[in-house]
């Protein structure tokens, strides 16, 4: 049975905890389905917006105001580090198989932290303002860093984390994306792991952009009926859904056109660009009003594995449950609601499947960072740059770890190299195939068909001479094959006579030289002479 879990945090608590609620409570992971129940807590933490990120083994918390960043342990269930930095953490994420933490800084630096080596990366400052979050594609290779001063950076990750930047010098972003007026609250890139994938950025200018973070091509601009606070992706890259300061939450469809644009049929938001100059006012019917107005803004939403699952956490604590296809609030998913505002709200990777996507590292315990202990002027890797990983992969052959050609097309991000050379090979063996003849030949109509008037009837077929002699030649073929067949199986079955007949006669002779008796000698002649008769 599939499990659905969901990771919140809160920020500074507003009121006392219920009786039934843990002192401290901080970072709870919770059931969805099957079971609502809590299953995980972890306490002493106070994060802000974006400032919680989670793998497998560990959930990294950034303070509020601090230079300061929690790491639990989820397995031990308790706190295992307590990491300091020389700036005040605003946003955090992961990256490389959850083996580089990404970190934004109210300096406007990025930091990044291999947390299996210990190695620790700054840039320079690239924001002049604060960054307020930090997100990284499906492939890790690249990074976007908006900030409040109204930019989003895009960083190439493996040219961050290159042994060749001497210092900070090459630590500069590759381009700057400049549309939005104001801070810059949310982002969100699509699931493609192919160059045509797209991001999505809010801004408090309300507005939410469609943009090409490879080009910095602007597809959409959509106008938003009030200040916006968090956004998220649906898994098909359809929908957008954003979070207000109003409690509320709104569906934008990207395959619609909208209700004020210019466009006059509903082609994708992606593809129509004749009109992407033109703002987008979605219709009112797309957002999704709270029952109760004490819940206050919602500030975090995430969607379920299927998308047909919305979660919102509020100001208040309360962690809400909306059907996508109504746009209604289906429960309370929390009984009592925490006792800060819910700051940061994910769904985690669901339980239970019996094939996955297989993580080929695993980093058990974290290394704390150092900044600059494996810094080499060279660009090689230096001599006490050490991996505290473990190596996930089965080596045992007799299993079978792997996943057929059919799941392996499924889950590439492209063609498969299996599929696109047995598509070559299907093309050669066209080309190389019978001739142009034979073809024609097998083409030949049938009975009931009429020539049209003026047209030779039969000017398509071969002649039944023609296949006669096709026939004839392809027969001598087969015959001569057979006939060199047959030669060479009766030339290794001498081969193997005589060699039957050398071996008898040397264990003849090692028997009689063990028993003591000359015996007979058996003189090369003789032997040559047996071995011709062999033959």
């Amino acid at each position: 049975m599939l499990t659905e879990q969901f990771i919140a945090s809160i920020g500074v608590p507003e009121k006392p905890p219920a009786a039934n609620v843990a002192k401290d409570a901080a970072i709870v992971v919770h059931e969805l389905q099957p079971l609502t129940q809590q299953r995980a807590l972890f306490k002493k933490s106070a994060t802000a917006l974006n400032c919680l990120a989670f793998s497998e083994n560990h959930i990294f918390a950034a303070q509020l105001n601090k230079a300061v960043v929690h790491v639990y342990n989820r397995e031990k269930g308790n706190q295992e580090a307590t990491v300091p930095f020389t700036e005040h953490i605003t946003c955090l994420t992961l990256a490389c198989d959850d083996t580089v933490l990404i970190l934004g800084t109210a300096e406007g630096r990025i930091f990044l932290w291999e947390t299996c080596t210990g190695r620790q990366l700054t840039t320079l400052q690239a924001h002049l303002q604060a960054v307020t979050v930090v997100v990284v594609d499906s492939t890790s290779n690249f990074l976007l860093s908006a900030s409040a001063d109204s930019t989003v950076h895009v960083w190439s990750i493996p040219g961050l984390l290159s042994f060749a930047n001497v210092g900070t010098q090459g630590l500069t972003p590759l381009r700057t994306f400049t549309s939005h007026r104001t801070e810059v609250t949310a982002l969100a890139i699509g699931h493609s792991a192919s160059f045509s994938n797209f991001a999505v950025s809010i801004s408090k200018d309300q507005t939410c952009l469609i943009w090409d973070f490879h080009t910095n091509t602007v597809f959409r601009t959509y106008l938003l009926p009030s200040v916006p606070t968090c956004v998220t992706l649906d898994a098909a890259d359809r929908a957008v859904y954003v979070g207000y300061e109003d409690g509320g939450v709104q569906q934008i469809d990207l395959f619609t056109a909208g209700t004020t644009s210019a466009a006059t049929s509903e082609l994708t938001a992606m593809q129509n660009g004749d009109h992407t100059a033109a703002p987008i006012q979605p219709a009112l019917s797309s957002i999704w009003k709270s029952p109760d107005v004490s819940h206050g803004a919602t500030l975090s939403i995430s969607l379920s594995f299927d998308s047909c699952t919305l979660l919102s956490g509020h100001q208040s604590g309360a962690v809400l449950a909306w059907d996508v296809a109504s746009g209604r609030v289906q429960a309370n998913v929390l009984q009592n609601p925490l006792p800060g505002p819910v700051t940061n709200l994910t769904f985690m990777p669901v339980i239970g499947f019996t094939q996955k996507n297989a993580r080929k590292l695993n980093v058990a315990s974290v290394v704390k960072p150092r900044f600059g202990a494996f810094d080499n002027s060279d660009g090689n890797v230096p001599g006490n740059y050490a991996v505290n990983v473990e190596l996930l992969s089965s080596l045992q052959s007799g299993q079978n770890s792997t996943r057929s050609a059919f799941e392996e097309a499924l889950a590439a991000p492209f063609f498969p190299q299996s599929l696109l050379d047995d598509g070559l090979e299907e093309l050669m063996s066209w080309a190389s195939g019978p001739s142009r003849q034979a073809l024609e030949a097998s083409n030949v109509e049938s009975d009931d068909f009429m020539a049209l008037d003026g047209q030779p009837e039969r000017s398509q077929q071969l002649t039944l001479e023609e296949q006669n002699a096709a026939l004839k030649v392809q027969l001598d073929a087969m015959r001569r094959l057979q006939t060199a067949s047959f030669d060479k199986i009766e030339a290794i079955n001498a081969e193997r006579k005589a060699l039957l007949k050398r071996e008898q006669l040397q264990v003849k002779k090692r028997g009689a030289t063990t028993n003591g008796t000359h015996g007979t000698e058996i003189s090369d002649d003789d032997e040559s002479m047996d071995d011709s008769e062999g033959v």
